[in-house]
């Protein structure tokens, strides 16, 4: 979480590259910020700092000292703009961290992923154009705390027109193969504060650029295996790394030097990649999923805590496995009774047609083996801390 700019603000946008120059548009500054704060003091004036009982750091973010995290509502603009400047000031004393991020949206229910790490005087490039932002502050510190204030956001808009944008239908969302592990970690906090409770139901994605709020679907996947589809939120970073969108075309992907849908840690157990190395220390086995426990044994009946999945990244586009809608008809009106005076005519488009046979009732689901709730934590268990 060095505030320095992430490869990905560099990548994020194909077409931002084709932008001679940029106008600014009026700016927002943040004097109360309106959010969720969890382990934050928010300062009327726009200070953000840890509070004295923030919880201890998640495992993602190295298990040490104290983290709290602010995610800011959802701010409207009345322009279009395809770029935020971040300005802000900050004080980070020794061995703390501070991080801002920033998304955006253009109808404040799909939102682009995380940018994240800006620097102060930072443009995030957007890949769409949008009317909302959001902004989010994480803050860890071993002794003294970090302090993030003057927090002010400048959308910039481009020369090129947005109309291409306006009526282009989603892309379908890309699927991928990856090794999956087994979360399980029952009673700890995820990297957005969710308490994993007994047979949870959510995700580890190993990027902080995909991490839903406490309580959110921001970013979902569907989760193949054998068969069995389940859709599940991203609560949590990791396995092994934190900054690896290995689900992004090549030119976007924090490790650039990778193909998508190759993540960094298969790379690093079967290539050698980083002298078989990831950001959490030598890849022992490979896991570029965390699956919780209520997923993984009552939903797919896995034995072990390892597994091959096809994953689908939602936020990306449309879900391939999601039957379109189909147009229904009214049904006809079946004809009256012929009258007694059978020489009456009967009225036009008056004849009967048979109502469609109904649908069978759906096929009961095999039940799923499932392993005691109580079951001891292997490798695969600690695998979204790495």
């Amino acid at each position: 979480m060095h505030p320095v700019v992430d490869p990905l603000v560099r990548g994020v946008a194909a077409f931002a590259l084709l932008i001679a120059f940029s106008v600014a548009l009026p700016a927002y500054a943040a004097p109360h910020p309106a959010g969720i704060a969890d382990g934050v003091i928010v300062v009327p004036g726009g200070s953000f700092a840890l509070a004295p009982d923030a919880p201890p750091a998640p495992a993602a973010f190295g298990a040490a000292g104290r983290y709290g995290s602010f995610v800011s509502d959802p701010i409207a603009y009345p322009e279009v703009f395809d770029g935020l400047q971040v300005v802000y000031e900050s004080r980070i004393p020794r061995g703390a961290q501070m991080a801002l991020d920033v998304r955006a949206s253009a109808d404040g229910i799909r939102w682009t992923p995380w940018v994240v790490d800006l620097a102060s005087g930072a443009t995030a490039h957007l890949d769409q154009p949008a009317r909302f932002v959001q902004y989010r502050v994480r803050l860890l510190a071993t002794d003294e705390t970090p302090a993030l204030r003057s927090l002010r956001l400048t959308p910039t808009r481009s020369i090129l027109s947005f109309s291409a944008f306006e009526n282009a239908p989603p892309p379908i969302a890309p699927t991928f193969t990856v090794h999956a592990t087994r979360l399980g970690l029952v009673g700890r906090r995820t990297a957005n504060g969710h308490r994993i409770v007994k047979r949870d139901r959510f995700v580890a994605l190993p990027c902080v650029c995909v991490l839903s709020r406490r309580g959110g679907s921001e970013y979902m996947v569907r989760i193949t295996y054998n068969g069995r589809s389940v859709v599940a939120p991203v609560y949590d970073v990791g396995p092994w790394n934190t900054r690896d969108n290995y689900w992004d075309p090549q030119e976007k992907r924090y490790f650039s030097d990778l193909r998508q849908g190759w993540p960094q840690d298969h790379a690093a157990f079967f290539e050698g990649h980083n002298n078989g190395r990831a950001q959490h220390g030598k890849v022992r086995f490979p896991t570029a999923i965390d699956i919780a426990d209520g997923i993984w044994w009552d939903d797919f009946g896995i034995k072990g805590d390892r597994a091959v999945v096809d994953v689908t990244f939602l936020w990306m586009g449309r879900d391939p496995l999601e039957q379109p809608a189909q147009p229904q008809s009214p049904p006809e009106t079946p004809p009256a009774p012929p009258p007694a005076d059978t020489s009456a005519a009967s009225p036009p488009g008056s004849a009967s047609t048979a109502p469609p046979p109904a649908a069978p009732p759906p096929a009961a689901p095999t039940p799923a083996e499932t392993s005691p709730a109580d079951a001891p934590a292997s490798d695969g268990e600690q695998g979204g801390n790495g």
